[in-house]
């Protein structure tokens, strides 16, 4: 798991030495945010960063100490982005509306899934924290916890970014059935889990399907009453 990085987002207040800022980190951010958005994380460098802002790469250094800082501030500004219900208390719910969103971002900023912050912001924490309070009822230890909000946020980042792709999870039975048929042989599992038309009732749309792998994950990190 990353680090928090406390000393990244505080030297706004503590500025290095040297000329008055011209930007601030969130400037920083929204700048990587829109290049990647267009180009993905290949389009972030520090001299591309500076061409969007209008200044020169080494004025960067002024902020940050490279590109790997660029990746943390722009994935911290995305998580940013979420907006927080209040907790009704039922794990199933909260969780879910988390999942929902990150599902959302990921779809919204398909390079997040590929992006590894060194360190984690404050909105980066928060979510932590939201996800942390959504299982809390479940009574869980830390361990068992964290683990699953990794498992949690994993699947929300990995179904965005096959929705992204293109893939339609709901419809994979009919996608695999269609292209199979003529060599069940070859297949003989597939052809028998969706080689009939009243299999698993037939397709479903992707957010069935979602939400469907959220109660899937909750039954193997929840407690067995």
């Amino acid at each position: 798991m990353t680090k928090t990085g406390a000393s990244l987002w505080s030297r706004g207040a503590a500025p290095r030495p040297g000329p008055r800022p011209a930007y601030t980190l969130d400037q920083l951010a929204e700048a990587c945010v829109r290049r990647a958005d267009a180009g993905g994380l290949r389009a972030v460098s520090m001299r591309g960063v500076a061409d969007e802002l209008g200044t020169a790469a080494a004025s960067l250094y002024r902020y940050v100490d490279g590109k790997d800082d660029l990746i943390a501030l722009m994935v911290d500004r995305v998580a940013g982005e979420y907006d927080y219900p209040e907790p009704t208390g039922d794990v199933r719910t909260d969780v879910l509306a988390l999942a929902e969103q990150s599902r959302t971002l990921h779809r919204r900023h398909p390079w997040l899934v590929q992006a590894e912050p060194a360190v984690m912001g404050p909105n980066s924490v928060r979510y932590l924290d939201r996800m942390v309070g959504a299982l809390a009822p479940a009574g869980l230890d830390a361990g068992a916890t964290m683990m699953g909000v990794a498992m949690l946020s994993g699947w929300g980042a990995n179904f965005a970014a096959q929705e992204a792709a293109g893939l339609s999870t709901g419809g994979l039975g009919a996608d695999l059935a269609s292209t199979t048929g003529d060599l069940a042989g070859d297949y003989p599992n597939l052809i028998a889990l969706f080689g009939t038309a009243s299999a698993g009732g037939g397709p479903r749309d992707n957010d069935s399907v979602f939400a469907a792998g959220i109660d899937a994950l909750l039954l193997g990190i929840l407690p067995r009453t």
